[in-house]
């Protein structure tokens, strides 16, 4: 398998260690994946984490995986360019000539190091970030269907950012567990279910996580969910 290189946001780390699927990154990685964070992204789970006392035993859960390699913090500093981005970001969209903050900083720079390293995706749960990169037109509709209201659009500053992130792949957690499933990494787990049909097993198993993805915050339709559960299983 070749070897591809993915810039993973918060969103999906948490999502992950919420539901105990963290070492679904170290089998990824073995097989050839490389998961890399800008520094933000480490601070955001790691440092706030540890400073919260509800927050603190994940981080630290999770700190192992940065510190054993699975996920690579990238040295570069993309901080002003991701700001650069977070002002187009959240000056495209307003309600009664208010501005929608709907980036954070973390989320920019994600944006911003995939596409300084030449990245072969993004790894985010978050829809808005999504849909930003890959289909900008929707997010007024989105933000419409949130708040009850008319949004209008900053067309250049909204062009000024998907001009620098056009084209740009975006994948979600549950995009990743879907393909480890297919390459065989739940194979394991499936061969130790006890119930007596190893098939029907197999789509409990698929189907279960992918489900607690999505109720731990994945921007994902029970549709695709369902559409993978018949695809792979």
């Amino acid at each position: 398998m070749k070897m591809a290189v993915l810039v993973v946001d918060s969103s999906t780390i948490i999502s992950c260690a919420m539901n105990c699927l963290m070492w679904v990154f170290k089998e990824l990685k073995s097989r050839g994946f490389r998961f890399v964070v800008p520094k933000g992204v480490k601070d955001e789970v790691i440092d706030s984490g540890l400073r919260s006392k509800k927050f603190k035993y994940e981080a630290i859960r999770v700190m192992r995986y940065f510190s054993n390699g699975i996920f690579e913090e990238h040295d570069m500093d993309v901080r002003s360019e991701a700001s650069e981005m977070l002002s187009y970001a959240n000056s495209s969209f307003y309600i009664k000539h208010n501005p929608l903050r709907i980036l954070q900083q973390a989320d920019a720079e994600v944006a911003v190091l995939a596409r300084k390293i030449n990245a072969d995706a993004i790894v985010t749960d978050e829809k808005t970030l999504r849909l930003l990169v890959e289909a900008p037109d929707f997010v007024k509709k989105m933000l419409e269907r949130k708040f009850h209201e008319r949004v209008t659009v900053n067309e250049r500053a909204l062009h000024s950012f998907n001009r620098v992130f056009e084209g740009i792949s975006v994948v979600r957690s549950v995009d990743l567990a879907a393909l480890a499933y297919d390459i065989g990494i739940f194979d394991e787990m499936v061969a130790k279910c006890h119930l007596p049909n190893k098939k029907k097993c197999g789509r409990d198993v698929l189907e279960g996580v992918l489900y607690a993805l999505r109720f731990s915050g994945c921007a994902v339709s029970f549709k695709e969910i369902e559409e993978y559960v018949h695809l792979l299983s």
